[in-house]
């Protein structure tokens, strides 16, 4: 496991005080960074081997999102590897040990020259990150096991994001390429990461964008189909059920590039 300690600040906050859900997928992203620079496989190492993890998906359930100004403990372990796919837990608690968010999360190992799966992840890295058990198998470890109970449909959302059918009576569709109250993106340098396309974090900030009203998300998904890059035009399409709000990505051809699911 690694762990580093922050305090939430002013600039990650939602309207209501608490961290904003792009924030903390900010906070397990910089984990995972500090854990890959602190054992020396890092951008630099990266860069040296053209590879580079690749997001494919997240799950996020928040128990409760830090408040402004909390000092909150964010956690990381591997807890899965095949081929060149890996799997990732995280948390962020209390100091003093409570858990306030936790999520599982995929990754792709990808030969950035290529643009294609590197199948031979190098023994330094997995040494370094280790095996640990996934975060959904230690419920009852860290505490989170009332939580599941009370919410077991929603604590660990299992199978493809599905998205609603348009023609249910029930689903209400607002589509950027019939110019329908949402609009089309334009991926811009600020959108960008050293992979130099649409930072992670970032797609899912473009997701929640095309959602006009402030909504309390306890848990969401998200799959990354294709990467953006800079210049590229995203046509969003947002589609309302009674539960839950899931916003697709799409390319001019109305192939999904980002999947993400917001349970309210």
């Amino acid at each position: 496991m690694y762990s580093f300690e922050t305090r939430v600040r002013y600039s990650e906050l939602a309207e209501d005080r608490s961290a904003s859900l792009v924030s903390i997928i900010n906070y397990f992203q910089d984990c995972c960074t500090f854990e890959s620079e602190d054992g020396e496989i890092g951008l630099d190492w990266l860069a040296e081997h053209d590879t580079a993890w690749m997001l494919t998906g997240w799950q996020i359930h928040i128990i409760r999102s830090p408040r402004y100004c909390e000092r909150v403990k964010v956690t990381t372990w591997a807890c899965g590897f095949k081929y060149f796919v890996g799997k990732r837990s995280f948390t962020i608690t209390t100091l003093e040990g409570e858990v306030l968010v936790y999520a599982m999360s995929d990754w792709a190992y990808m030969n950035v020259k290529k643009q294609l799966p590197e199948k031979n992840v190098p023994q330094k890295e997995l040494d370094v990150y280790g095996m640990a058990v996934p975060i959904e198998e230690r419920f009852e470890e860290f505490g989170i096991k009332e939580f599941a109970e009370a919410d077991p449909d929603r604590t660990v959302l299992k199978g493809k994001i599905q998205i609603p059918d348009e023609k249910d009576p029930d689903v209400t569709v607002e589509d950027s390429l019939d110019m329908n109250a949402v609009t089309p993106i334009l991926v811009t340098a600020d959108n960008l990461d050293t992979n130099h396309h649409v930072n992670n974090a970032q797609y899912v900030a473009l997701a929640k964008s095309v959602i006009p009203e402030e909504i309390d998300v306890r848990h969401f998904r998200a799959e990354i189909k294709k990467q953006s890059v800079l210049g590229d035009v995203i046509y969003p399409v947002l589609y309302r059920e009674k539960s839950r709000l899931v916003v697709v990505l799409n390319d001019e051809n109305r192939t999904p590039k980002l999947i993400a699911e917001f349970h309210i």
